[in-house]
């Protein structure tokens, strides 16, 4: 790169260790590397410095026969590499323990947790049977009174249709009656007129006897 410090790259399976090439001034050093094959840790590692670094195939112990083509403070950086590789793999073992903790712990509980003893309801069967033949006797008697409700309606409609019939023959007959009197109306003029006639023909029956006696 173009910047003033050295610039590390990782690939799979391998390290390549820099070399420095300035330009003038010392100004625009870049910095190559030539690969040493490592030992497989098959761990990864990212971060630092706003770069990027992979170990897919791990940094080992020893850099071999390389060494001697790295500089002190290209050392000193391998140095922190391998030292913040073996942090980061501790933090990855306590991790894993503390996993391992969590598990065991989730499993006690929920051993713990699991089904307890059945609880007895026996004593609850009784009162719903109780409320049951409750609820069951309610039912005939709201059936009963059901009942009855239709047997008085039945009841009220049979007295409705007597009473209309008992109206239309009250009806009937006052309308005889009434025909009745006018029918006796008539004979009362009748008799009185018979009897009108009954007197006149008393007089004339006096006055010719009173003749004959003559």
């Amino acid at each position: 790169s173009s910047s003033g410090g050295p610039a590390l790259r990782f690939g799979g399976g391998g390290f390549r260790a820099p070399s420095i090439h300035g330009g003038s001034g010392g100004r625009g050093v870049s910095v190559s590397s030539a690969r040493f094959v490592s030992s497989g840790l098959g761990s990864s590692l990212g971060g630092g410095y706003g770069s990027s670094f992979s170990f897919s195939g791990g940094l080992g112990a020893g850099l071999g026969s390389g060494d001697g083509l790295l500089s002190g403070n290209e050392k000193a950086t391998m140095q922190s590499l391998n030292e913040r590789l073996a942090s980061y793999l501790d933090k990855v073992r306590a991790l894993e323990d503390a996993n391992s903790d969590l598990e065991i712990k989730i499993r006690d509980w929920y051993q713990k947790q699991g089904p307890g003893p059945a609880r007895d309801y026996s004593p609850y069967y009784k009162t719903i049977e109780d409320l049951r033949d409750k609820i069951l006797d309610a039912t005939i008697d709201n059936s009963r009174i059901v009942l009855q409700i239709d047997n008085a309606r039945l009841a009220a409609d049979d007295f409705k249709t007597k009473f209309e019939t008992e109206q239309g023959l009250r009806m009937s007959v006052e309308a005889d009656i009434n025909g009745l009197r006018r029918v006796l109306d008539e004979l009362t003029l009748a008799r009185t007129d018979l009897e009108l006639q009954i007197e006149s023909l008393k007089e004339e029956l006096a006055y010719l006897k009173k003749n004959h006696e003559e």
